[in-house]
């Protein structure tokens, strides 16, 4: 049985998330604090063996012995929480319920930081994300998801923008935990396909190279566009996974 744990405990569900568990970024950011999180465990003393981690974004987290009967419990408590993007140690059978379907995803990475080089073209302003810029995202609603705060973002995370015009053109944003950065970002839709989030995630993975993040990089696996930025700047595929998704 799940119960919940106290953010002081987390520190200790650290050790069922093994170095080939998807989006460890956050879920090391979870568990230091970095972006507001709930978790149970499944435990006898002070023996954790199964764990739900349930961020505010959609990314949800379950690791340890994963049993039918705890699958179950995870399932009916995140299926009033839509949207739900559920993943599992990487090998489990995802078998959805509850409203749940199955998607699949790819991570990419590198074995160390740095990645390939892009300068964006000199119409476009390179800004640091900081709080003025920050209200101007096109992503910032799901900037504040995970991180719950234009604060919190601004400590614990860290981003670039594309500027043309007063206007946010492109955006990138880091989200860090555990020596690693996840890449996330978006383009406005008049300023697509001119490769400006593949300068942006350059620009990230850049900038976390000087603070020793090795980088890492999560999509659908049927988001071509996204698969070609992780090609262009340099990640291998670590491995495709299954995720459990609730729409809202």
């Amino acid at each position: 049985m799940l119960n919940a744990v106290t953010p002081v405990r987390y520190a200790k569900l650290a050790s069922l998330f093994g170095p080939s568990y998807p989006n460890l970024a956050f879920v090391h950011a979870a568990l230091e604090g970095k972006i507001p999180a709930k978790a149970w465990a499944q435990q006898e003393g002070d023996d954790v063996s199964a764990c739900l981690i349930a961020t505010q974004s959609p990314f949800c987290f379950a690791a340890g012995a994963i049993t039918t009967d705890l699958v179950d419990e995870i399932f009916a408590l995140l299926r009033d929480r839509p949207p739900v993007r559920l993943i599992f140690p990487p090998g489990t059978e995802v078998i959805p319920q509850h409203g749940f379907r199955k998607s699949e995803r790819i991570q990419f990475s590198r074995a160390e930081p740095g990645g390939n080089a892009f300068t964006p073209a000199e119409e476009f302003d390179l800004q640091r994300t900081d709080a003025r810029l920050f209200e101007k995202l096109n992503w910032r609603d799901m900037v504040l998801s995970i991180f719950g705060s234009a604060a919190n973002y601004l400590m614990n995370g860290y981003g670039f923008c594309l500027v043309r015009d007063g206007r946010v053109a492109a955006e990138g944003h880091g989200v860090v935990g555990g020596g690693l950065v996840e890449l996330g970002g978006f383009t406005h839709p008049r300023y697509r396909h001119r490769n400006l989030y593949t300068a942006m995630s350059s620009q990230i993975i850049r900038y976390g190279a000087k603070h020793g993040l090795r980088p890492v990089l999560s999509c659908q696996a049927d988001n071509e566009a996204s698969v070609a930025v992780a090609n262009r700047i340099g990640l291998a595929t670590d491995f495709r996974y299954d995720v459990a998704v609730l729409s809202s």
